[in-house]
């Protein structure tokens, strides 16, 4: 019970904790609606199980399949985080056309929008390879393992939709929209900023991993 519990509370922390998912998922709210930031939501609790299904192989399989991995994975997710911040920032949209431009929204464009983000985002993949290997562990059945991965899928959609739903909400988007320059470079400065820290930062396996 008690491992349960710091499971749990460690995967909120992580949930919670400000990062590229927060951003997009705000971006997708604040300039489009409602819908578009369900969708980046889903896409966001989608990609959670491609770091569980490597997570529960094991990374030393990984490492030996693909040597250097994450590292790949580091500068694709920098590189796409980049071109998002300075696409978002660059986007104008007159708030007299929102609603024109919500209705013309892809839905598969955002749900793969909010599953690329947090898919190519290796502190994603090493908080998820540091759960499964120092707090699930290997020993754990494989049914529990993948209880597991639905409660972290679960708890991402849970927090980003409750996000969505807030920033959605007409007085705010309207207030939002009419300051959206400033929301705009906002969202893409942060983007951006994550995306270089990533390319500066060192990305290997997580501390105690095993298969």
């Amino acid at each position: 019970m008690e491992q349960a519990l710091l499971i749990a509370s460690v995967t909120w922390l992580a949930v919670l904790s400000p990062g590229a998912d927060f951003a997009v998922v705000s971006r997708n709210s604040c300039l489009f609606g409602r819908r578009a930031g369900l969708a980046a939501a889903a896409g966001i609790a989608l990609a959670c199980w491609f770091h569980v299904a490597y997570a529960m192989a094991g990374v030393a399989v990984i490492q030996r399949v693909a040597p250097g991995a994450l590292e790949i994975v580091k500068v694709v997710g920098a590189l796409y985080l980049v071109s998002v911040g300075i696409t978002t920032a660059a986007t104008r949209l007159d708030p007299d056309a929102a609603a024109s431009a919500v209705s013309r929204r892809s839905l598969g464009r955002d749900i793969a929008t909010g599953a690329l983000t947090n898919g190519l985002n290796p502190k994603t993949s090493l908080f998820v390879l540091s759960l499964y290997s120092q707090l699930i562990g290997a020993e754990t059945s494989v049914p529990v393992q993948i209880a597991w991965g639905a409660f972290l899928s679960l708890s991402h959609f849970a927090w980003f939709a409750t996000v969505s739903v807030f920033l959605s909400r007409e007085s705010v988007r309207a207030r939002m929209l009419r300051h959206q320059a400033a929301l705009r470079f906002g969202i893409g400065a942060v983007l951006v900023g994550l995306g270089v820290a990533l390319l500066l930062t060192h990305v290997g396996p997580a501390p105690g991993t095993r298969s």
